[in-house]
């Protein structure tokens, strides 16, 4: 399962680590790194997962953020990012693509800003992404990168890991101690990776749910996956802006990923996916989506969207039939605001 993670964003098989998720990474890198007075700079369109974890440690351990600013539209500006670096800036923290809206940052040139900052930490979220967007650690300049399992890689639930550059051991600390399967004569964790971050009984039977999909990834490429995905986007976002009364929350077609997020007149998000899983058997998701300063950013806040994102084993008759369901719900709706 490593090796085959690994071969998919250009690591060594030892820099994958296994855990029970994106959140579970996320929470690692940012409690085991950030110390008191600490700066890290973020993404407007970050999950909860790193928002949660930050606010705690600004709470609790004087730790500062600074949040991009960033657009539907546009995205994150890397540019930017320079001007936000302080002296104590140890981490910058992106999210690939955001959950909510399918805003993909960009990661090359972000990446190259960075390095001009050996001291700065580039972490990348890459729940949404990995399995269904090409990543290169190295071409990127990633030095960490977290993964969820069931998502893109289409694993279990309660699988997922984060990449490590080996140097950076050093920098990061485990939150969870205990036994590792070997030299147990060592009073301390051992400070070796993929062992330092690992520890007890492993999920094994998820772990080979984890390779199951990884094998698949890797047998029919992410590169085509990539391409049949954004095909989907792209008739999806198509077919759902000619309906009337949907108002459509969508990136430029050349930042845009995999997910379509909408709302339908003056319906509440939760009413309109309801409709769309009771009538049609359609399931999408409503609300924040975990998200909600990607929502603030694009004002959507507080209610949300309905989000309809795509994989590796949608369809376009799934992207059609989607398309009809909501012309359909439309119309409904325009005779009953007519009847008002």
């Amino acid at each position: 399962t490593r090796a085959g993670i690994a071969g998919l964003i250009g690591s060594r098989p030892e820099e994958i680590i296994l855990t029970s998720g994106a959140t579970d990474s996320l929470n690692t890198i940012l409690l085991g790194t950030l110390l008191e007075g600490d700066h890290i700079i973020i993404s407007p369109f970050e999950h909860n997962s790193v928002t949660r974890p930050l606010n705690y440690l600004v709470r609790n351990h004087g730790v500062t953020f600074t949040r991009l600013d960033g657009s539907l539209d546009g995205g994150i500006d890397p540019g930017e990012i320079e001007k936000k670096i302080r002296d104590k800036t140890r981490i910058c923290l992106i999210n690939h693509i955001s959950n909510a809206f399918g805003i993909v940052a960009p990661l090359p040139e972000i990446g190259k800003v960075l390095r001009k900052h050996k001291d700065i930490i580039f972490v990348v979220d890459g729940a949404q992404s990995l399995g269904t967007y090409p990543i290169d650690v190295e071409e990127m300049e990633i030095d960490l990168l977290a993964f969820s399992g069931h998502k893109g890689l289409l694993g279990p639930t309660g699988t997922g890991g984060f990449y490590i550059r080996e140097r950076l051991i050093d920098r990061v600390n485990p939150l969870k101690y205990g036994g590792t399967g070997i030299r147990s004569l060592d009073p301390v964790m051992i400070n070796e990776i993929p062992h330092k971050y690992e520890v007890g009984t492993m999920n094994s039977w998820g772990i080979a749910g984890l390779l199951a999909g990884v094998t698949y990834i890797r047998e029919r490429g992410v590169s085509s996956i990539h391409r049949h995905i954004e095909e989907l986007t792209r008739r999806a976002a198509e077919g759902i802006s000619r309906i009337n009364s949907i108002t459509t929350y969508i990136p430029s077609p050349e930042i845009h990923h995999s997910v379509i997020s909408f709302n339908l007149g003056e319906l509440r998000p939760r009413e309109t996916a309801s409709l769309l899983d009771k009538i049609f058997n359609i399931k999408v998701r409503d609300g924040l989506h975990c998200s909600p300063d990607a929502h603030r950013a694009v004002g959507t806040a507080p209610l949300g969207t309905v989000r309809a994102s795509f994989g590796a084993l949608n369809t376009k008759d799934d992207v059609d039939y989607l398309c009809e369901a909501l012309s359909e719900l439309a119309e409904s709706f325009k005779e009953v605001t007519s009847n008002q």
